[in-house]
């Protein structure tokens, strides 16, 4: 048995290295379970109730328009959405506009394009950080806006400035499926904390 211990140990500067090893680690290990100590707090935190911020489509103001074969048009300004923080919410807001139908649209449609901005109510000025309206096409079918001075409790609008679209041909509108209606999709996210 002495021989096997001599071969692990090896020579003797070998045992002096793993001894002080273990003494090492013998004395650390007891420092550190001598030395930790647990301690634990809770926090109050108010329960919600609502949203930090609502967005519901607005179909009293949406604009409406008549398209025809072979024919440009414009589309006529309106609010959209609207968009209301909580009278509790003091933080940033940001707002996702998604164009959700074109792949039907398209059927109709060879060009499709409205201004949106985010405004307040009183006056149409922009909310938006940026402060100019986003283009939402059959090209770019999403825009962001971005407001770091909301009122909580007042009611925003996502609005229509105006657009354009271009229909095509009678003939080839005929037979196909698709639809007139274009269908937006909003969303309202937190920006920051």
């Amino acid at each position: 048995m002495n021989n096997k211990v001599k071969g692990i140990m090896g020579n003797t500067l070998r045992r002096y290295f793993i001894i002080a090893l273990m003494a090492a680690l013998a004395i650390t290990g007891g420092m550190f379970a001598y030395a930790y100590t647990t301690s634990s707090v809770s926090m109050d935190a108010t329960g919600a109730s609502a949203d930090f911020a609502s967005i519901t489509g607005n179909s009293t103001g949406a604009p409406s328009f008549s398209a025809f074969g072979s024919y440009r048009g414009a589309i006529p300004a309106g609010y959209i959405f609207d968009v209301v923080p909580d009278s509790n919410y003091t933080g940033d807001v940001a707002i996702n506009v998604y164009l959700d139908n074109i792949d039907q649209i398209g059927y109709k449609y060879g060009t499709f394009m409205v201004k949106l901005n985010l405004v307040q109510p009183s006056d149409n000025a922009s909310m938006d950080k940026d402060g100019f309206d986003r283009v939402l096409s059959l090209n770019n079918g999403v825009v962001s806006f971005l407001s770091d001075n909301m009122t909580g409790g007042s009611t925003y609008h996502i609005m229509v400035k105006g657009g354009v679209y271009r229909t095509y041909p009678w003939s080839y509108l005929n037979g196909l499926g698709g639809s007139w209606d274009p269908s937006f999709t909003a969303e309202v996210v937190q920006a920051g904390l």
